[in-house]
């Protein structure tokens, strides 16, 4: 069936304004957010746990991320590397790592959570995702302040109020690895 060219060109204009056609859009940075409680958000809702608050202040700048909340309360690092394939499943491209805390509550010895720290680093970057970690608690000053922690808990979790000041602190690391992960068309 012969279509004339000036009609084909009125039914893709068509099918663009009303959405039947839509030129392919490109994919939001995929981040995972990788640890124990400090990650996952104990004792706040998900929306005031750091992951969430990180993808809204990195959509206000302008960047399309989705991050994802892969953060275990009671975690240790030998359990994420357990778990690392499901942490960072295919189509990640950034990863922030944030453990250690239970596994210094275990006893176990700095020079091993280092080891377990590094082996997943490395099994990140060797699947070709840019990777912030977080070899020290970067919320270490607020622990001891009741503006930045949760009310009655001895463990001291970070509340909302906290977690805007830990994503204030790490936004820029962030927004750089999502920058180096776009660049490489992921």
């Amino acid at each position: 069936m012969f279509v004339p060219r000036a009609l084909q060109v009125v039914f893709v204009a068509t099918s663009l304004v009303f959405g039947f056609l839509t030129p392919a859009a490109a994919q939001p940075i995929q981040i995972s957010a990788i640890g124990d409680s400090n990650i996952a958000g104990r004792w706040v809702s998900p929306w005031e746990a750091y992951p969430a608050k990180l993808e809204a202040a990195l959509r206000a700048k302008g960047f399309d991320v989705h991050v994802v909340n892969h953060g275990i309360n009671g975690d240790t690092t030998e359990g994420v590397l357990a778990r690392l394939d499901a942490a960072a499943p295919a189509g990640t491209q950034v990863a922030i790592v944030w453990i250690g805390v239970n596994d210094r509550k275990a006893g176990v010895p700095q020079p091993t959570i280092r080891a377990n720290r590094q082996a997943i680093v490395a099994w990140l970057r060797a699947r070709g995702i840019e990777v912030l970690s977080f070899d020290n608690d970067p919320a270490a000053d607020m622990r001891g302040n009741p503006q930045f922690t949760v009310p009655n808990d001895p463990q001291r979790h970070l509340n909302a109020a906290g977690y805007d000041v830990l994503v204030t602190r790490t936004l820029a690391q962030v927004a750089a690895l999502v920058q180096r992960a776009q660049q490489k068309g992921h």
